[in-house]
C-alpha cells in the first residue's frame, strides 16, 4: 500500500497546493480577526495570498482538463514545490503568533508584540509572493515557457540567498498503537486480506463492523503488526474515536510524534491542524487505526452542520482525506461504518466464531488446564455463543478463582453456577481499550445506550423483543398498530446495524443470541423499566393470538407458542394483565383440543375460566366461551356426566344472559346432543340436533361453520340409528358444502368425507369406503401431519377397509405403523396404544388362521371358501341391524370365532369416531372442538 499512496501526479499535488493554500488564507483571516494593529506587512500578505492561491486553483482547473502540455507541467513542478515551501514558512510563522479565538485581550497584546518580530520574515515573504503572483498571471494569460523559466531562475536565486539548511536526519517509523501483540490470535479467514485489498482502492478508508466483543479491535492490532513487517516505514497511528476529548487527545500525541508545527495553546484547531499535515504528501505515507467509532450524532452530527462554528462540525470532517494514507475504521454501527468510509466501500462484517474458531481460541487461553476435554470445550463455547470476548474473560476468570473448565461446567449442570453471571465480570484484557469496562455486559451497554439516544422506537423494540422468546419472533409480534411500517423497519435496521439481532431467512421473524438478550434484561433492570416490558409483551402476544382456532390460523399459534409460553411465565397482577394472560390460555386451550390434546386443554381451560370469572364475571360472553370449551374436554377425557351438568348450567345462562339465538346458546344444545348420544339416548339426541340445525341454519345460515359441523352430527346420530340412506344424504350435502365453503383439505372438510366412509362401510361398501378413507388420509397426512390423532385413526379405518378387501399386507403396515407412532407419542400403557397393540394382534391371528384359504387380491373368504355378499345387497337403507360384538369394539374390526375366522353375523352397531364436538368413538381423544 505505502508505494501505491507515495506516488504523487503533478495534478494532485497542485491541487494539494491550493488546499494547503486556503488553509492558511483561514488562518491569516483569524489573525487579523483577534489581533488590533497589525503590521503592515500582515495586512500585505493577507492581501496577496488569496490572490496566489486563485492562480494555483486556476491552474489545477487547466490542468485537470489536459490544457498543460507534459514539458510544461516538467518546468511548472519544481515551481509548485518551491511555492508550497515558502506557504508552509509562512504558516509556521503564523501558528507562533496567532492566538485563539478565546484567548484574552493580554494574551491578544503578547501575540501582537511577537508579530512585530516576525515581520521581517513576512516581509521577505511578501517579496517572494509578488514574483509568484507577477509571472503566474503572465503565464496565465500568455502560456509562455519563458516566463516559467524565468520563475525557476528566480526560485534558484532565492535558494542561493538562503543559508543551506542542514540535512534532516531521517525520521524512525512512528509507532502509536499502544496494545500488544495477542500470541492466541485466531486470524479469520480472509480478513486480513481483504482489508489490504480495500486499502488500495478508492479513499483507502477500511470500516470493521460487528456487535461489541466479537474483536474488531483485536483484528486491528493484529493488522498493524503485520502492516509494520511490510512497510517498517511508514507511521502507525492509532486513535480513539468513543468521545471528542479522547480524539483531541490522540490527535496531540500524533502531532508530537510526527512533529507537526501546533500553536502555543490548545484548543479544537488541534484537529484541524493535524488533518491538514496528514493531508500534506510531504509528510508522506501513513496508516491509522480508528477504534470504536460508535456514535453517529458525533461523527456525523446534523445539527453540527447547522451551525456556522468550526468547533462544532462532524468529527468526520477533521478525518484526512487524500491518496498517500489510510484510514481502518471499528465500529458496532455498520450503517455509521458505510458512512466513515464514504459509501466507497462495504464494511467488513466481523462475526462470531465459528466452532472450530472458538475451540482454538479457548484451548489456546486454557492451555495449562490438563482436566480440559474436547466435549467440555465445546460445551462451553456454546455456552458462550462463540464470542471471541466471552472466550477470553471467561477463560481469565476460571483462572482467577482457580477452577477447572471441566469443573466449572459440573457446577453449571447443577445449577450451582450460571455462565450469565460472567456477563458482569470485568478482567484486564490487554487487548482491549484499558479506559473502559471490559465485562460484557458493559460492552454491550455502550450499544444499548447509543441506541437508545438515537433511536427510541429501535431501543423499544429491543426492549420488547428481549422479554419474548429470542427465537422466531414473528414480525406481527413486534409491529404494533400504533408504529408505521416504515418506523418499524427504520428501527430494524438500528438494530441490525449493530449487530444486536438477525433476521431469519422468512424475512419475517427474528431472533438474537442468549446472551444479547441476557445482557439487554441487565440493561433493563438497571434502569428499572424491565416489569413495564414484561408487561408489553404479555399484551402484544394477547393481541396477536388467536381466539378462535381456526385451521387456517394453526401455523400462527405454532409460530406464537414459544413466546406466549414465556410471557405466561412473568408474575403480573394487575387486572388487565390477568385479562390478557387468559385471552392468550383460552386460545392455547382450544389450540390443544384441535390437536386431540385433551388433558393439556382441560388443564389450561381451567386457568381460563378462573381468570375470567374472576376478572369478568361469570356471565361475560367470553368467560361462557371458555366453559363451553371446557363441557368439550370433560366430554373427550370420558367424564360425560360432568360435561352434561357443566352444558346445561351454561345452556341456562346462555339463554338468559344472551339470548336463544345466539352462538353461544345454540352451540350448547348442540353439545348437549352429542351427550345424549354418548348416553346412548339416540331419540332424544336426533330431536334436539333436528332442532338446533333448524335454529342454527335461522340464525347463522346454512355455509356457518357451526351449522355444517351440526349437519355432520346429525349424520352421525343417523348412523347410530342404523338410518343409512339419510345419513348418507346429509352427509353428502354437508361435504359438497364444505368443500365449497372450505376447499378439499381443510380438516372440517376431511372430517364429514370420513364419517361418510363409515356409512358406507356399514353397509358394506367396501371399494368406496376404501376410497374415501384413502383420500382422507393423504390430505390429512399433508394438512395434519403423522402424528395427529385424527391421521391415525385414519389409518387405522384404512387398515380395516384394507382387510375388508384381502390386502393383508398393507393391513399389517398401517396397524403397525399406527402403533408404532401412538407408543411412541403417547407410551406402551396409554389405552390408545393398548387398543393399538390388540388390533394388530388381532389381524395377525386373523392372517395365520385364513392363510389356507386366501389367493392373491383374494377378498375376505368364510371358513367354507365362499365370498361373502356385500351387505349393501340385502339391508335396507334403514335396516336395523345390529352387530353381534359389543360396543367397546370399533365399526367394522373383526373378531375371530373360535376357528373360523372372522364373524359375519347379525351385530350390534358401534359408535363412529367421526363424530364431532365430543363424540368419540371409543376412547381416542381426538374429535374437533366447534
Amino acid at each position: 500500500m505505502a508505494e501505491a499512496i507515495a506516488v504523487i501526479s503533478f495534478l494532485s499535488a497542485i491541487a494539494s497546493l491550493a488546499n494547503y493554500g486556503n488553509t492558511v488564507v483561514t488562518r491569516l483571516n483569524e489573525f487579523r480577526k483577534n489581533v488590533k494593529d497589525l503590521p503592515a506587512s500582515f495586512l500585505h500578505i493577507s492581501v496577496q495570498l488569496p490572490l496566489l492561491v486563485e492562480i494555483v486553483r486556476r491552474l489545477s482547473s487547466h490542468a485537470s482538463r489536459g490544457e498543460i502540455d507534459s514539458e510544461t507541467e516538467k518546468l511548472l513542478a519544481p515551481v509548485v514545490q518551491g511555492l508550497h515551501n515558502e506557504i508552509k514558512k509562512l504558516d509556521m510563522v503564523l501558528l507562533r503568533v496567532l492566538p485563539s479565538a478565546k484567548a484574552s485581550t493580554w494574551e491578544k497584546g503578547v501575540k501582537a508584540v511577537k508579530s512585530v518580530g516576525a515581520q521581517k520574515d513576512v516581509d521577505e515573504f511578501a517579496a517572494v509572493i509578488r514574483d509568484y503572483v507577477s509571472n503566474l498571471t503572465a503565464f496565465q494569460t500568455t502560456h509562455n515557457s519563458d516566463l516559467i523559466r524565468k520563475l525557476g531562475t528566480f526560485l534558484e536565486m532565492q535558494r542561493s540567498r538562503s543559508p543551506t539548511p542542514e540535512p534532516t536526519p531521517k525520521k524512525s517509523a512512528v509507532w502509536l498503537n499502544r496494545y500488544d501483540s495477542d500470541p492466541d490470535f485466531v486470524e479469520r479467514e480472509g480478513t486480513m486480506v481483504e482489508i489490504e485489498r480495500q486499502l488500495k482502492e478508492k479513499n483507502h478508508r477500511v470500516a470493521l463492523v460487528g456487535i461489541g466483543g466479537v474483536g474488531k479491535s483485536r483484528v486491528a492490532i493484529q493488522y498493524c503488526y503485520q502492516f509494520r513487517q511490510r512497510y517498517p516505514e511508514t507511521p502507525i497511528l492509532w486513535v480513539y474515536g468513543g468521545t471528542k476529548p479522547r480524539l483531541e487527545t490522540d490527535y496531540q500525541r500524533i502531532a508530537r510524534a510526527l512533529k507537526i508545527p501546533v500553536r502555543e495553546d490548545n484548543n479544537i484547531d488541534m484537529l484541524r491542524m493535524v488533518c491538514d499535515s496528514l493531508n500534506d504528501q510531504e509528510n508522506g505515507p501513513w496508516l491509522m487505526i480508528l477504534d470504536n467509532a460508535d456514535d453517529d450524532e458525533l461523527w456525523l452530527g446534523a445539527n453540527a452542520r447547522k451551525s456556522s462554528s468550526e468547533s462544532s462540525l462532524p468529527l468526520i470532517d477533521y478525518l484526512p482525506r487524500c491518496d498517500h494514507g489510510g484510514i481502518l475504521v471499528t465500529t458496532r454501527d455498520s450503517q455509521l461504518g458505510y458512512r466513515l468510509t464514504e459509501s466507497k466501500q462495504t464494511p467488513i462484517q466481523i462475526t462470531r466464531f465459528e466452532p472450530e474458531e472458538a475451540r482454538l481460541l479457548l484451548m489456546a487461553k486454557l492451555a495449562d488446564d490438563k482436566t480440559l476435554s474436547q466435549e467440555n470445550v465445546d460445551e462451553l463455547t456454546s455456552a458462550l455463543e462463540y464470542l471471541p470476548l466471552t472466550i477470553t474473560q471467561a477463560a481469565a476468570y476460571l483462572r482467577q478463582i482457580d477452577i477447572s473448565a471441566s469443573e466449572y461446567l459440573n457446577l453449571f449442570r447443577k445449577g450451582e453456577a450460571d455462565i450469565p453471571n460472567l456477563l458482569e465480570s470485568s478482567i484486564d484484557d490487554p487487548g482491549r481499550d484499558r479506559e473502559t469496562s471490559n465485562s460484557v455486559f458493559h460492552t454491550w451497554k455502550l450499544s444499548f445506550d447509543q441506541i437508545s439516544k438515537q433511536s427510541p422506537p429501535a431501543a423499544d423494540l429491543l426492549s420488547l423483543m428481549a422479554v419474548l422468546d429470542r427465537q422466531a419472533i414473528p414480525e406481527e409480534l413486534l409491529h404494533g398498530p400504533d408504529v408505521s411500517f416504515l418506523e418499524f423497519k427504520a428501527a430494524v435496521s438500528r438494530l441490525k446495524a449493530f449487530s444486536l439481532i438477525n433476521v431469519e431467512k422468512s424475512c419475517s421473524k427474528y431472533s438474537m443470541h442468549r446472551l444479547v438478550q441476557l445482557s439487554t434484561k441487565k440493561w433493563l433492570e438497571h434502569h428499572g423499566t424491565l416489569s413495564t416490558w414484561e408487561q408489553v409483551a404479555l399484551a402484544a402476544v394477547a393481541r396477536v393470538f388467536p381466539s378462535n382456532v381456526e385451521y387456517n390460523v394453526w401455523q400462527v399459534i405454532q409460530d406464537l407458542n414459544s413466546h406466549a409460553q414465556t410471557v405466561l411465565r412473568y408474575n403480573i397482577t394487575t387486572r388487565i394483565c390477568q385479562v390478557a394472560r387468559a385471552d392468550i390460555l383460552h386460545g392455547m386451550g382450544h389450540y390443544c383440543l384441535e390437536q386431540g390434546q385433551d388433558t393439556s386443554a382441560l388443564d389450561i381451560l381451567s386457568q381460563c375460566r378462573e381468570l375470567r370469572v374472576e376478572n369478568l364475571g361469570p356471565e361475560h360472553e367470553d368467560t361462557l366461551t371458555t366453559i363451553g370449551l371446557l363441557s368439550v374436554a370433560y366430554s373427550k377425557l370420558r367424564q360425560s356426566e360432568r360435561a352434561y351438568d357443566i352444558q346445561n348450567a351454561l345452556l341456562e345462562t346462555t339463554e338468559r344472559a344472551l339470548g336463544p339465538s345466539h352462538r353461544l346458546t345454540l352451540k350448547c344444545m348442540s353439545r348437549i346432543a352429542i351427550t345424549y348420544t354418548k348416553r346412548g339416548e339416540m331419540s332424544r339426541a336426533e330431536e334436539l340436533q333436528l332442532r338446533t340445525l333448524k335454529a342454527m341454519e335461522q340464525a347463522l345460515g346454512l355455509e356457518d361453520k357451526n351449522t355444517m359441523t351440526e349437519m355432520n352430527n346429525l349424520a352421525y346420530t343417523y348412523n347410530k340409528l342404523g338410518k343409512w340412506q339419510e345419513a348418507e344424504e346429509i352427509g353428502l350435502r354437508t361435504l359438497e358444502i364444505r368443500m365449497q365453503v372450505l376447499g378439499p383439505a381443510h380438516p372440517d372438510t376431511l372430517t364429514i368425507m370420513a364419517n361418510l366412509a363409515w356409512t358406507y362401510h356399514e353397509q358394506g361398501r367396501w371399494e368406496e369406503t376404501e376410497q374415501l378413507e384413502r383420500k382422507a388420509l393423504a390430505q390429512r397426512l399433508e394438512s395434519l401431519g403423522p402424528d395427529h390423532p385424527k391421521t391415525l385413526l385414519t389409518m387405522a379405518n384404512l387398515a380395516r377397509a384394507r382387510t375388508r378387501r384381502g390386502g393383508w399386507s398393507e393391513a399389517e403396515a398401517l396397524r403397525k405403523e399406527v402403533l408404532d407412532r401412538y407408543r411412541r407419542l403417547l407410551g406402551a400403557n396409554h389405552h390408545d396404544t393398548c387398543r393399538a397393540e390388540e388390533e394388530l394382534a388381532k389381524l395377525r391371528l386373523a392372517m395365520q388362521r385364513n392363510e389356507v384359504n386366501r389367493t392373491p387380491n383374494s377378498r375376505l373368504l368364510t371358513p367354507g371358501g365362499s365370498e361373502t355378499r356385500s351387505r349393501a345387497r340385502f339391508l335396507r337403507p334403514t335396516d336395523s341391524y345390529r352387530p353381534s360384538y359389543g360396543s367397546n369394539r370399533s365399526a367394522g374390526s373383526l373378531s375371530p370365532r373360535g376357528s373360523g375366522g372372522y364373524d359375519r353375523g347379525p351385530r350390534r352397531r358401534s359408535a363412529s369416531r367421526y363424530g364431532e364436538d365430543g363424540m368419540a368413538w371409543h376412547r381416542s381423544p381426538d374429535w374437533r372442538q366447534r
